[in-house]
């Protein structure tokens, strides 16, 4: 592992663990057509998606434990809500040009998109449990 794969996973880490590391794993499988990998080829349609719902774009990678522990759980909210809002999930390490595009420094980073914009204060960086991350995500879909 490169040195700045290492320093990013450890602050990652540490990052999670101030932010309230924890919460459950969640087990049912994710409804597939709320959640989507998002790479170059696809992200012009992942954006015209953004204009008729909310788009959730989760920077991860799998290197990463805080990363490895909230897909499972956001993936199963996507399917809990049934539709409104995306997941776009974004591997950092295969998609470079997209973390570059939205400065990802943290991991995992989730980023909320509206009419293919980012949302104004809608960076949630780390794993904050699931009850936070839901009300993350309800914050999200408030704003439109």
């Amino acid at each position: 592992m490169s040195k700045v794969k290492r320093f990013v996973c450890v602050l990652a880490g540490v990052l999670a663990l101030v932010t309230g590391f924890g919460g459950g794993v969640a087990s049912a499988a994710p409804a597939a057509e709320n959640v989507m990998t998002v790479t170059s080829a696809n992200y012009a349609e992942v954006m015209n998606i953004s204009k008729e719902k909310l788009v959730i774009l989760d920077f991860g990678a799998t290197w990463c434990p805080p990363c490895r522990q909230m897909k499972p759980v956001i993936e199963q909210l996507a399917g809990e809500y049934g539709g409104r809002f995306l997941l776009g999930e974004v591997d950092v390490d295969r998609s470079r040009d997209l973390s570059t595009r939205y400065n990802i420094r943290y991991l995992p980073t989730l980023v909320g998109v509206r009419d293919a914009a980012e949302l104004p204060s809608s960076r949630n960086i780390g794993y904050p449990g699931e009850a936070r991350l839901r009300a993350w995500i309800d914050a999200q879909l408030a704003k439109g």
